[in-house]
């Protein structure tokens, strides 16, 4: 799939906003859900246990790489009895392209997931509702599990520097410390509010190739990634 100017917030930050480089488990859960069109109170319920991945492969296609770039948004805010106007600004990504899995733990919801986004019951959007994305394939793949293996441009979900790994420097020339986030795994609807739940350590290997020995893991061939 590929965006043109897409964010996945950082909730740590405020008056910058910044973004994830990729988009977390639960904004995945929530394009599988417009793409069955779900509501919010029925997504979470029956998705919850769904399994997802994601790796930024934009550097292997011809777009070569992506950008950044920051909106300045105006918003209005209620003080007292008056209305006051303030800005933030958000960081965005520039046509980010990526590889993005699911794994259900029935049959029958595969084959839902795999009708739906062959056709979306609404606009699938990565970020905010009007940051859109395409997709260009649409198909079933079967993994292999790793017991060790080189993972990066995903999402690990947990500290790798508890789990131990290692870095090949000689064949990355250039790389970034990884951003470790604890976000929630899941959500709650309850009285028409979303309650974050299920709190989740996650690494973002962003620019950064990383040996780990450590199960779970998986590859279809070409990626390898972790199930979140």
């Amino acid at each position: 799939m590929r965006g043109l100017l897409n964010s996945y917030r950082d909730p740590k930050t405020h008056k910058i906003h910044r973004t994830f480089p990729f988009p977390p488990r639960t904004t995945l859960i929530g394009l599988a859900g417009a793409a069955m069109g779900l509501s919010e109170d029925i997504l979470w319920k029956e998705c919850n246990d769904l399994k997802v991945a994601v790796v930024d492969v934009t550097k292997d296609t011809s777009l070569h790489g992506i950008g950044r770039t920051d909106d300045l948004v105006r918003y209005k805010k209620y003080k007292d009895t008056t209305i006051e106007s303030s800005i933030f600004v958000r960081e965005l990504i520039y046509k980010p392209e990526y590889m993005v899995y699911y794994v259900p733990n029935q049959k029958n919801t595969l084959e839902k997931l795999y009708t739906a986004f062959l056709n979306p019951k609404f606009a699938l959007s990565l970020g905010r509702d009007d940051e859109l994305i395409i997709l260009y394939k649409v198909e079933k793949v079967n993994l292999i599990p790793l017991e060790a293996g080189e993972y990066g441009e995903t999402i690990v979900p947990f500290n790798p520097a508890i789990e131990g790994f290692n870095i090949d420097i000689n064949n990355q020339k250039y790389f970034e410390p990884y951003n470790l986030a604890t976000l929630p795994s899941t959500f709650i609807s309850k009285n028409g509010m979303r309650i974050p739940s299920g709190l989740q350590t996650y690494a973002f290997l962003k620019n950064l190739k990383i040996y780990i020995k450590k199960d779970g893991g998986f590859t279809d061939g070409k990626y390898n990634f972790f199930l979140l």
